[in-house]
């Protein structure tokens, strides 16, 4: 009984300094080492340096996935690169503007799927497609709508979804058969997304006139010039795919070392020359906010198992009769996910929740938890998804983005859940 009652005090503890924290406006990772350092004091564990240190390096290896991503997207961005590949396919889909929404919403998928981070994907490719898809006619409310949404599938789609990745470090289990799964599931979505919020202000006629624009300033890349703009991703593409063909033969060189191949690469395939150091130097300084978010979750984790949090949550999810531990599941991931965000709450409320699921497949488990953990980026107060979008197209209450995208968030909630009550007769379909 005693045991509960501190648990419980560990909680309100941080449950208020949260509360104060988001009042005084301090970054998500400063409040939670704030937080997980007030629980442990009062709590009697003083203040426990060795978890401090340990929690600071708890995601390490996904931080520098993270940072070497942004650096081969920067690059890419900095050199035209990017912007260059965004016009060519407007000018080959715009007889067909549902396929170019499409094409332009995984254009944004694209770097969450290779960093695992939403606002990356946002204030990277986000940058790039939001211009066109006002040009298009689309209105602002939508264009950050559609960013919003497309980088939120990114951040669940393979091959890097963090989101499970922090729960298989904690589970045990290899990441591995999640590939054709996440895609089949966040591509579809993204790309419904950007049609059903952005088609209906989109016509042929004014697309063939902002193509004639791109091709009178010769915006327009083809033949060799365009193999060299996309040649970075084709390189990324092989590296990622030959150990898996070969493993004997070819050494997985592991993402990190990959993204800054690909980095150099791009820097002599791209529109134009950059200084590589100038452009990192910058691109740190946008990461270094992404890092204090885990290195603040790092800390957190280590301080919730430290107080008896994280095994309280645990035994107390796998006690839940079946209809609870469902709508629990359907509920819990993307409220909790808006304080902590998603990467947060994957890591305290996501073990617990696939370990109690322990009669279905795990793989096609955690793949329909990471849809449902990823709308935490859509909830208040950070909500990190719609706060970016609506800040890059001058939006002032990111919550209005949140609003406008509540339809399709339920949609990928319920499918989210269907996944999960169907896990083993998907898991066969999918041979996982």
């Amino acid at each position: 009984m005693r045991e509960t009652l501190e648990i419980i005090f560990a909680l309100v503890v941080m449950g208020i300094v949260f509360y104060f924290g988001f009042k005084a406006k301090l970054a998500v990772g400063i409040i939670m080492v704030l937080a997980s350092l007030a629980a442990a004091f009062l709590v009697g564990f003083g203040l426990p340096i060795q978890h401090l240190i340990e929690g600071t390096f708890y995601f390490d290896h996904l931080m520098a996935i993270i940072i070497t991503g942004m650096v081969f997207i920067g690059i890419m961005r900095a050199t035209g690169a990017l912007d260059s590949i965004t016009r060519f396919i407007m000018f080959k889909f715009y007889h067909y503007p549902s396929i170019l929404l499409g094409m332009l919403a995984v254009i944004v998928m694209f770097p969450a799927m290779i960093t695992g981070s939403t606002p990356v994907a946002v204030l990277s490719t986000g940058v790039l497609v939001a211009p066109i898809l006002l040009r298009m006619g689309i209105p602002k409310l939508e264009t950050a709508a559609i960013i919003g949404m497309a980088a939120l599938m990114g951040q669940s789609a393979p091959p890097v979804n963090v989101m499970i990745m922090i729960i298989c470090t904690s589970t045990f289990m290899p990441y591995e058969g999640f590939l054709l799964p996440l895609a089949l599931l966040t591509f579809p979505l993204a790309i419904l997304s950007a049609i059903v919020l952005g088609r209906k202000y989109v016509t042929v006629p004014k697309l063939k006139e902002l193509v004639d624009e791109d091709i009178k300033e010769k915006r327009i890349f083809s033949g060799s010039k365009l193999y060299s703009l996309f040649s970075p991703l084709i390189v990324l593409v092989i590296l990622m795919i030959l150990p898996r063909i070969s493993p004997f033969g070819w050494p997985d060189a592991s993402m990190p070392l990959n993204f800054m191949i690909c980095a150099m690469v791009a820097l002599f395939t791209g529109v134009k020359r950059v200084n590589f150091f100038t452009e990192s130097l910058g691109i740190f300084r946008e990461a270094f906010v992404v890092m204090v978010l885990f290195v603040g979750m790092g800390v957190f984790v280590h301080f919730t198992s430290l107080t008896g949090i994280k095994g309280f949550l645990a035994t107390t999810t796998v006690a839940l009769p079946r209809w609870a531990l469902f709508l629990s599941t359907a509920i819990a991931p993307p409220l909790v996910g808006g304080p902590i965000v998603p990467f947060g709450t994957s890591a305290i409320l996501g073990p617990p929740i696939v370990l109690a699921f322990s009669d279905l497949n795990p793989i096609i488990v955690t793949t329909g938890l990471s849809l449902l953990l990823s709308l935490g980026c859509l909830a208040p107060p950070t909500a990190l998804s719609s706060l970016f979008a609506a800040r890059i197209v001058g939006i002032e209450n990111y919550l209005s983005v949140t609003k406008r995208c509540w339809s399709l968030a339920l949609l990928t909630g319920i499918i989210g859940m269907l996944v999960i009550y169907f896990a083993n007769p998907i898991g066969r379909f999918f041979g996982v």
